[in-house]
């Protein structure tokens, strides 16, 4: 098995061609891709789309339209709103001649603000070991197994891939953001996942500021309605400091 989340395989009519190793395996079962790399192969389609040359994407949402299988996927991104300073686009997942993921991202003019930076949240301190790497033992899937994971003992989760999104090529750091995100599910989950399933049916990440270095902290806490739905709201570090947001719509069943 290629030892990355896709390999390439070329183009088609405008899509790129991909095929997904067993690197993306979801802990939801052996055949389905856990959100975190088509999330990050999503955005990989629309950071590289054309002109993004003195802009960078400040938000990512990703709305999943059903299990994402295992082999052939394909992408494709375009602008959907052209502007100078603020620009939308839109990028979707093919598998089996079907859409089975879609994203857009706002893509912003960059400007020198550091004499006004600021943010509410305090940093958060990765831990120097892996001596409290316990949190996804119940978790366990090949995609999880890709990440080196420090938890901090109290909730919070530090992650960093170990393969790269896309055979030969090195992630940006949205990509490798992403590629992470949406494990928040996991990190915030109030049930047991023995007698519940909390399928997330999108991933949402606003970036206020380009995360740094390699590794990516995770603190969220999900929210369970009466009905048969819920959320996650997570937080997302890098090793100097907030880097943003996200948000997660989950279904909940029980098992």
């Amino acid at each position: 098995m290629t030892e990355a989340y896709f390999e390439r395989r070329g183009t088609d009519e405008g899509w790129e061609v991909f095929h997904a190793t067993g690197h993306t395996v979801s802990a939801w079962g052996p055949d389905l891709q856990h959100g975190s790399p088509p999330a990050a192969l999503l955005t990989r389609a629309m950071e590289r789309h054309d002109g993004a040359e003195g802009a960078r994407i400040a938000r990512v949402s990703v709305d999943l339209f059903g299990p994402v299988p295992l082999g052939e996927v394909r992408t494709r991104a375009r602008v959907a709103r052209p502007g100078r300073r603020i620009q939308l686009l839109d990028a979707e997942m093919e598998a089996g001649g079907r859409v089975v993921a879609r994203a857009a991202a706002w893509r912003m003019r960059v400007d020198d603000t550091a004499d006004v930076e600021q943010t509410a949240v305090p940093p958060l301190a990765l831990p120097e070991d892996a001596s409290d790497s316990t949190f996804f033992d119940d978790w366990t899937s090949a995609y999880i197994d890709s990440l080196e994971i420090r938890g901090t003992g109290d909730g919070a989760v530090w992650a960093r891939p170990t393969l790269p999104l896309v055979d030969g090529e090195d992630m940006t750091p949205v990509e490798r953001t992403m590629s992470v995100a949406d494990i928040a599910n996991g990190v915030g989950a109030v049930l047991d996942s023995e007698g519940w399933r909390f399928l997330n049916t999108d991933l949402v990440t606003h970036l206020h500021r380009r995360p740094v270095g390699e590794w990516i902290g995770v603190t969220a806490a999900a929210s369970i309605g009466p009905d048969g739905i819920g959320m996650t709201a997570g937080r997302l570090y890098d090793t100097t400091g907030s880097i943003g947001e996200t948000q997660q719509a989950l279904l909940i069943e029980r098992v």
